[in-house]
Order: C-alpha cells, then sequence, then structure tokens
C-alpha cells in the first residue's frame, strides 16, 4: 500500500509491506512448541522452543541452537561484506519472537480496557506506549501506539483473534511520521498433542541447547 506526504522539500510516497512470515506452530501438554515459518521467497524455518526456553532451529544448514546461529551471524559481519544469502536467512532464524496464545492474549484480558460485545466476538482498543497493553497511555498528546484486539468465539471457546497494532515511525532525513501497521490473525485448533515429535537428528542439538552457556563452552 502506497501513501504521499508533502514536505518542503516535495512529495514523499512510503510504501506498506509485510515482510511477516506464515507461522503454524504445536503446543503438546508440557508446553513444549514447534513453530513452522515460511516466507514468501520460499524459505521455510522449523524451530523447537521447550518449556525450559532451550530454543533449536532447522535451517539449510541443518539444526542449529540459537548460540550457534549468533555466532554464525557474528562470522558473516566480521567478513565485512553486503549482506550474503547466508546473513538473511540467519537474521530470520535468530531467536523467533514467538508467544503462546495464553501468552499473548492474557495482558490484554487483565489490562483494565473494556470490551465490546459484537454477536459471537469481542473487541477491545487500547492506546499503550511502545503497543505494551499492560502500559495504558490515555494522553493523546503523548506518543503512543493504539493496539486494537478481536476475539472470535464459537461454542465458548476463542477460534481465532487478531491483533491490529497502529503507531507512527520517525523519518528522520525527511523529517515526516509515517504510520505504520502490524496485523496478526491467529487461528486456533483445538487438537490435543501428548508430545511435540522431535526428530532423532534434532535431539542431540537440543540437548546442547538446554546446557548452561558456561558448561555449552566447555566441550
Amino acid at each position: 500500500m502506497a501513501q504521499q506526504f508533502q514536505t518542503r522539500r516535495g512529495t514523499v510516497t512510503t510504501i506498506q509491506q509485510s515482510l511477516a512470515p506464515n507461522i503454524k506452530g504445536q503446543v503438546d501438554r508440557s508446553g513444549n512448541m514447534l513453530i513452522q515459518r515460511e516466507w514468501s521467497d520460499g524459505l521455510r524455518l522449523e524451530t523447537i522452543i521447550t518449556t525450559q526456553g532451550a530454543m533449536i532451529t532447522k535451517t539449510p544448514e541443518g539444526w542449529l541452537t540459537d548460540r550457534e546461529i549468533l555466532t554464525a551471524q557474528a562470522e558473516e559481519r566480521l567478513r565485512g561484506q553486503a549482506p550474503t544469502p547466508r546473513y538473511l536467512w540467519l537474521r530470520r532464524a535468530d531467536r523467533p519472537d514467538i508467544r503462546r496464545p495464553d501468552q499473548e492474549l492474557v495482558p490484554f484480558l487483565k489490562s483494565n480496557a473494556e470490551f465490546e460485545a459484537l454477536a459471537d466476538s469481542y473487541v477491545t482498543k487500547i492506546r499503550s506506549r511502545a503497543g505494551d497493553p499492560a502500559k495504558p497511555n490515555e494522553d493523546d498528546a503523548e506518543p503512543g501506539t493504539n493496539v486494537t484486539v478481536t476475539m472470535n468465539l464459537r461454542g465458548g471457546l476463542i477460534r481465532d483473534y487478531e491483533v491490529k497494532v497502529e503507531g507512527t515511525r520517525r523519518a528522520t532525513r525527511a523529517r515526516i511520521s509515517v504510520p505504520v501497521t502490524e496485523q496478526r490473525i491467529v487461528i486456533l485448533t483445538y487438537v490435543p498433542v501428548s508430545r511435540i515429535d522431535i526428530p532423532y537428528e534434532a535431539r542431540e542439538k537440543l540437548e546442547v541447547a538446554a546446557r548452561p552457556v558456561s558448561a555449552a563452552k566447555v566441550q
């Protein structure tokens, strides 16, 4: 979507493009997660996150721990060249900001915002600082972010929900504020998973990722 702004030096055109991947995930009874992310350019990454926070990702170079991904990024930066295709997928693989639906919805439900009932949907709008619903900001004169949460229910269960974040980003050179919108739709499938199926080749990597940092350095 293109938008135009008038500045002292003329008209500035900005284009909004979604770079977010499509995400599918499973959560087992213990809280372990399997996340599958796929981008429009064809890159697909699988990440396993344990309840304790250990994380491994299946990349074009095989299963890597989060520490191995950080090390590989540092090596690519030290080369001092233009970003390589390897560096681009390493950045995508680096510690995805993924939260379970219950982790994402609880702050909204615990906030003081009122929900409006529309048939089988519940909608709330929150003006917050830095997009954090736990820090409401009612003063429109202060910089803030507008967050709209829509939850759709069926049979008393949340079937899907949408989080829309609207804010502004300062373009320093043009000295203008550009509107920025992030929209995320999460579809819930209530299928019980007893245990995430971890491939054999990933188990050893997961054990390494679960070790303390000091222990992992001593091989």
